[in-house]
C-alpha cells in the first residue's frame, strides 16, 4: 500500500469518529442525567467520577471503567496514531465520552442525582466565598 493510500483510510477513520462522537454527544444532551453531567465543569466532573469510583452503591463493572480507560490511553498503539497532530488525538476523545456515558449509564440514577447535588451545593458555597 502507498503512503497515500493509508493516508486516505487514517482521514477516513477518522472522519468516521469525529462524526460519531459528535453525534453520540448530541444524543447524549438530550437526556438525563447524561445533560447534567456534560454541563458540569471540567473539575466538577472529576470530582463527580472519583465519587463514583469511590462509591461502593455503585456495580464493580462501572467502577473499574476509569481504570480501563486509563490503560487504553497508556497503550502505545491506537486506531489513529497520536503522532498525527489533532487527527491523532480524536480517537482518544471517542473512546473517553463512550466510557464516562457508560459509566453513567451503569450507575443507579439517585447515587448520580446525590453526587450531583453535592456537587451543586459545594459549587454554590464556592461562588459566594469568591
Amino acid at each position: 500500500m502507498t503512503w497515500l493510500t493509508w493516508l486516505l483510510i487514517v482521514l477516513g477513520v477518522t472522519a468516521v469518529l469525529l462524526a460519531g462522537t459528535v453525534v453520540l454527544t448530541k444524543q447524549l444532551q438530550k437526556r438525563e442525567p447524561y445533560r447534567s453531567v456534560l454541563r458540569l465543569r471540567t473539575r466538577a466532573k472529576l470530582r463527580l467520577f472519583k465519587a463514583l469510583v469511590t462509591d461502593r452503591r455503585v456495580p464493580l463493572f462501572a467502577r473499574a471503567l476509569p481504570l480501563l480507560l486509563a490503560l487504553y490511553l497508556a497503550m502505545p498503539f491506537d486506531l489513529v496514531p497520536d503522532f498525527i497532530p489533532v487527527l491523532g488525538y480524536i480517537d482518544d476523545v471517542a473512546v473517553i465520552v463512550l466510557t464516562l456515558a457508560l459509566m453513567v449509564r451503569l450507575t443507579p440514577r439517585t447515587v448520580i442525582e446525590e453526587h450531583m447535588a453535592r456537587l451543586e451545593a459545594e459549587a454554590g458555597r464556592e461562588s459566594k466565598t469568591e
